[in-house]
């Protein structure tokens, strides 16, 4: 069997082209990462598990022309489009590179800002992801990362993700699902124990409106749940097609199909060296 992380790398990596479809679901939580986030003119800022750029873009914008944004991302596809999509903007201070979030070979106090959104989440190991935040940041540099609270809930109904586990159950001969992610991951103390100070958390809700269960369908294969849906039968991925169409087609609106979906975002600072004062 492919291990997770390698699934997760490859599923991306064919998302990466058809990135996140009909509702703007990854910009509208990057842009409020890198709200909190806060980058100042002239900053260095290193965006781990960049995608498409969610938060790249608004955060290239706030440093300026001298600043400077760079993103990586494991997942090669994602890294190939978001280069592309940087030169036809004609974004000139942000560049995409390809890097583990759990070993980055980035020089040690380089950045101003790390930021890492919906990333930390699907690691196999997100202590040593925050341990390389920390080691890039200069003394006194921040960090903001977030993580999902659980997966995107169309017109806020849990059964869909009950009904995914049920069928991971079966494709795992009735055994737990294994390799899902860390919804329950905090990444407050996530930072906390990597030892950065002045953490801060907050948690916020956002309504989308999928065109259709269609377009919701073919969301999803974006999304880490593409992972699964590849290991599944066609068979059986498509009874679990029917099954999910079957809870959703009753909940459509004149507007289309409501979702809900939420994350929980953490700020924090590296602790100043002694003898050095914070760079303001």
């Amino acid at each position: 069997m492919t291990p997770p992380r390698a699934g997760y790398e490859a599923s991306y990596s064919r998302s990466a082209a058809n990135w996140d479809p009909h509702i703007a679901h990854f910009t509208t939580f990057g842009e409020r990462l890198v709200e909190l986030a806060d980058p100042r003119p002239g900053e260095r800022v290193l965006d781990v598990g960049a995608g498409r750029g969610a938060c790249l873009f608004p955060a290239a914008e706030r440093v300026g022309p001298q600043g400077r944004v760079h993103g990586v991302d494991l997942a090669e596809g994602m890294v190939e489009c978001l280069a592309a999509d940087i030169a036809e903007r004609g974004v000139r201070n942000a560049t995409a590179g390809r890097m583990d979030a759990q070993t980055l070979t980035v020089p040690d106090a380089s950045y101003d800002l790390v930021t890492s959104a919906f990333t930390l989440f699907i690691l196999p190991d997100p202590a040593a992801a925050a341990a390389g935040f920390l080691r890039a940041l200069r003394p006194g540099g921040r960090c903001a990362v977030s993580v999902p609270d659980g997966p995107l809930r169309p017109a806020g109904l849990h059964d869909i993700e009950a009904l995914c586990h049920s069928y991971a159950r079966r494709l795992n001969g009735g055994a737990a699902p294994v390799g899902m992610p860390d919804f329950e991951l905090d990444p407050a103390a996530l930072l906390a124990e990597a030892g950065f100070t002045g953490v801060e958390a907050t948690e916020e809700v956002r309504e989308f409106v999928f065109p259709s269960v269609d377009a919701w369908w073919e969301w999803t294969w974006t999304v880490n749940v593409r992972a699964f849906y590849e290991r599944l039968p066609p068979p059986l991925l498509e009874e679990l097609r029917r099954e999910a169409f079957a809870l959703l087609t009753p909940l459509v609106t004149d507007k289309g199909l409501p979702a809900v979906a939420g994350a929980r975002y953490a700020t924090a600072v590296r602790p100043a060296a002694p003898g050095l004062r914070r760079r303001m």
